[in-house]
């Protein structure tokens, strides 16, 4: 077996057990925008179209995002003005676990 030449990368924070999500109506044009962009800020978080006549996409992300996030937002309604949040629950939902040895 081949030795590793550099040392395992290290995680600077603690793994979330739970995810935040929010629910962003917006044209149906600006949908592929919107995913470009949050590519562009680092995944900063996972785009799923929930209803994809109404434009309606379910944002999830890192609780510690969370400025991030609406900061982010915030700069997408200037550039498309018809972008709202229709619905922002209140709890966190947990996250399924990686792997398994089941």
């Amino acid at each position: 077996m081949k030795k590793r030449n550099r040392p395992l990368r290290r995680r600077h924070h603690p793994v979330p057990t739970a995810s935040a999500r929010l629910y962003v109506r917006l044209m149906p044009r600006n949908v592929s925008l919107l995913t470009f962009l949050l590519q562009a800020e680092d995944n900063l978080a996972l785009p799923t179209v929930v209803d994809r006549f109404a434009a309606v996409v379910r944002l999830t992300y890192c609780p510690d995002e969370t400025a991030r996030v609406e900061a982010f937002l915030e700069d997408l309604a200037v550039m498309c003005p018809e972008t709202t949040v229709c619905l922002r629950p209140q709890s966190a939902f947990p996250v399924a676990p990686c792997g398994g040895d089941g």
